[in-house]
């Protein structure tokens, strides 16, 4: 999915997702994990980096294996993105924690261009 660079489009992903893996006979624990995965992903893009140069960001997603695997592509930014752990009282920070909780695995592909950040979920 190509994508408006804003907030906003995470509830796109969410849905068309949630969609997705429904129709694959997900189980409903699964769906909510991806939806909040790819929020954050999304949320992050938005947040720290910058767009496509068509404004956009790419969201993918494909099963390999048993697994979901998803993918959030953006401009790049400043700096890579990386597990935080946030003080108790922080009011941000969590997301890539939350990524890591939820996933099997996650990682970072970068180029001076792009940032793209993958999650693998079980399926089972």
């Amino acid at each position: 999915m190509s994508l408006p660079f804003s907030a906003e489009s995470a509830r796109y992903v969410r849905d068309a997702l949630a969609n997705w893996l429904t129709y694959r006979g997900s189980r409903s624990d699964v769906v909510q994990d991806a939806r909040l995965v790819a929020t954050e992903l999304v949320g992050n893009a938005v947040r720290h980096a910058s767009p496509l140069d068509n404004g956009t960001v790419l969201v993918r997603w494909h099963q390999t294996n048993g697994d979901l695997e998803l993918s959030v592509c953006d401009g790049g930014g400043a700096t890579v993105p990386q597990r935080m752990e946030p003080a108790p009282d922080a009011l941000d920070g969590r997301g890539l924690a939350i990524v890591a909780a939820l996933s099997s695995q996650w990682w970072v592909e970068r180029t001076s261009r792009l940032h793209t950040v993958h999650a693998r979920l079980a399926l089972e």
